[in-house]
């Protein structure tokens, strides 16, 4: 009998489940990846274990900005590893999402998202170099799409056996949807790619002709940018939908009350594109990934 024990949780990350969502889709073909069940809690775990194995030998202390899952994922491995680890955060994350970063050990700079001198990102490249830390830099680094390409997207086109034709992906990073999309188009370059975000982010205007036509603000976490990131690849995109914050708000009473399944702001912003995507894509067999879990967002959505 070969044993099944692991020698840290960073050998837990992957093989996440996937699950059919017959409940709230009745009559369509479609499966949700829940990465929340990664032990850090959201799919930024496999991001983290893939640039942390790439890091330079010697890194003592690493630094990230992060709307808060990548910082919790960087705090739980660095908890592992003995780094000393620091996490800029916008003052809009959630009470619990703080709180997981620090209860791992890491420090937390909260990082004011009106009017700022500098956002959270540039405040941890500012840290990074002041106390010659290691920065992650997932908003430009190949790494983040890499991480996906190497690994999430195997793991999704292995459980669904290849039955696929459209992927439907948050877009916060870029990297999720960049590298899974690549990956599943290099299989099947039938599959078609579709970005949900919150209204008047970027994104959209680098896959399409349809402008950001306003301000960009939303209280989802995670998702939409008011400027692309670099990590984003728009060639690997088909079309990008936008999505009200309040009908994705909705979406998460439907999903808890339905399924059974505690999704995130972002999971439930997914699902009300695919709502909308659905009508397009008749009889069509739906895949999306579900981030992170409603636990971390309590105390502001629930």
């Amino acid at each position: 009998m070969v044993s099944q024990v692991k020698d840290s949780v960073l050998e837990a990350i992957g093989n996440t489940p996937v699950v059919r969502l017959s409940r709230v889709f009745r009559h369509a073909h479609v499966v949700a990846k829940l990465e929340y069940m990664n032990p850090g809690g959201s799919i930024k775990d496999r991001m983290v274990r893939h640039m942390l194995q790439r890091m330079p030998q010697g890194t003592e202390r690493v630094v990230e900005g992060s709307s808060g899952n990548t910082g919790a994922a960087l705090a739980m491995a660095s908890a592992v590893l003995g780094l000393d680890c620091e996490v800029t955060i916008p003052d809009t994350t959630s009470t619990e999402k703080v709180k997981r970063i620090e209860a791992y050990g890491a420090r937390v700079h909260r990082c004011a998202t009106s009017a700022p001198a500098e956002d959270y990102a540039s405040a941890a490249r500012r840290i990074a170099q002041e106390q010659e830390a290691h920065y992650l830099d997932q908003y430009c680094s190949r790494l983040n799409s890499e991480a996906h390409y190497t690994d999430t997207g195997p793991e999704l086109w292995q459980q669904l056996a290849g039955e696929i034709d459209v992927f439907v992906c948050g877009i916060g990073s870029g990297g999720t949807i960049s590298g899974i999309g690549r990956y599943l188009k290099e299989r099947d370059p039938h599959i078609k790619v579709i970005g949900v975000e919150p209204l008047h982010s970027a994104y959209r205007k680098q896959v399409t002709d349809r402008p950001a036509n306003g301000n960009f603000q939303t209280v989802i976490e995670g998702l939409g940018k008011s400027r692309p990131s670099v990590s984003f690849d728009p060639a690997v995109v088909d079309d990008v939908v936008q999505v009200p914050d309040q009908q994705a708000l909705l979406w998460l009473e439907r999903l808890a009350q339905e399924e059974g399944i505690l999704a995130g702001g972002s999971s439930a912003c997914v699902a009300a594109g695919i709502a909308q995507l659905l009508p397009h894509y008749p009889q069509q067999r739906i895949a999306t990934v579900f981030p992170d879990s409603g636990m971390f967002y309590l105390s502001k959505y629930f």
